[in-house]
């Protein structure tokens, strides 16, 4: 054989087209289920919106006092959402390897005046594993490797209070989803001490007025995929 292994086949993109037409192939997305959105869609939206206007025009907060905050899922089988299949077929399946439940959980938080806060990384682990990790990324741990209170107590208190403008102007509005992690109420009174008045999302409702889920959460997954499937 002129090529024992695929690592060592070469070929140009016109042979790679003419193959894909050959046999009525196509780049496919992956089929999942969407998200069902309330009936009562824009009058909820416009609710929410209202309310958010009204506590900016209350407080006149500045950019920087403003934020987002949302736990997005990730998987240390990374695949690709895109692979070659049929042009007609209804259902479009990715091979793994058969890691893609192990997950953790990446929380992002970004302000409405383009500032990063810190990451953090909740490991499913009973501790925090004994390893060198880059600088700028807080790592936490626990059974279900999930957002819950006590992790959002933690957050509050070493993420979102550290914001270096805090001391200039305490009075801040988070906006973040109705997950019941970060509306219990030791997570309130702790949001109330640190002068925040929190903005939540209605159920439903995040993949049109979640900014990190709209905007961010993608690309943030696309690069993670394609930093992986470089190394």
């Amino acid at each position: 054989m002129m090529y024992p292994s695929i690592t060592e086949c070469k070929w140009t993109e016109k042979w790679l087209d003419g193959f894909i037409r050959r046999y009525n192939l196509s780049n496919r997305r992956r089929t999942t289920v969407a998200q069902k959105l309330p009936e009562d869609l824009e009058e909820t939206q416009h609710e929410f919106l209202s309310f958010v206007l009204y506590q900016c025009i209350q407080y006149d907060y500045s950019l920087a006092l403003i934020g987002n905050m949302d736990e997005t899922p990730m998987w240390f089988d990374m695949s690709s959402t895109t692979t070659i299949d049929k042009k007609n077929a209804s259902t479009i399946s990715i091979r793994t390897c058969r890691h893609e439940k192990s997950h953790f959980t990446v929380v992002l938080t970004c302000l409405a005046d383009g500032t990063k806060l810190l990451p953090m990384i909740i490991f499913k682990l009973v501790n925090v594993p004994r390893q060198t990790f880059p600088n700028g990324i807080i790592i936490r741990a626990n059974r279900e490797g999930w957002m819950n209170a006590d992790e959002m107590l933690w957050w509050i208190e070493n993420i979102w209070t550290r914001r270096a403008i805090s001391a200039v102007h305490p009075q801040s509005l988070l906006v973040l989803d109705s997950f019941r992690g970060h509306l219990t109420d030791p997570v309130k009174r702790q949001f109330n001490e640190h002068n925040t008045n929190i903005a939540v999302i209605p159920g439903g409702l995040t993949s049109k007025l979640q900014p990190l889920d709209v905007a961010i959460n993608k690309s943030f997954k696309s690069k993670v995929i394609k930093y992986n499937s470089l190394n």
